[in-house]
């Protein structure tokens, strides 16, 4: 698992790349709590991550709940996006498809909800 965060001014980005499970918990755990602390604003980046677990689901919730509307979720890859689907009525406290979900929807389930 490698973490970084790029950017400047109040224009950040936490990329994470590699597997986000819960033998990671605790490394992604430290890394979301001390970015929240030093930037109000950020972007999350999850294209770089094969593998996630329901730890790191629960993480992503977590900084999702905490961070609220400062906290954008911009990227994923195929594996991320999938397991959010699979997961997200476990982990969303919004009604899927409503504009406050927490994560979008993938054109597979857009379709399915026409």
């Amino acid at each position: 698992m490698k973490i970084t965060l790029n950017g400047t001014g109040n224009d950040h980005c936490l990329v994470f790349e590699g597997s986000m499970t819960c033998k990671f918990a605790r490394e992604i755990e430290n890394s979301i709590i001390d970015m929240m602390r030093r930037h109000p604003r950020i972007n999350v980046d999850l294209s770089r991550v094969h593998e996630i677990d329901r730890c790191g689901i629960h993480l992503l919730s977590v900084l999702k709940s905490f961070g609220g509307d400062a906290v954008k979720i911009i990227a994923t890859s195929p594996e991320v996006e999938v397991r959010l689907h699979q997961l997200s009525p476990i982990h969303c406290h919004t009604r899927p498809g409503s504009s406050a979900s927490k994560f979008r929807k993938s054109p597979a389930m857009q379709a399915a909800s026409l």
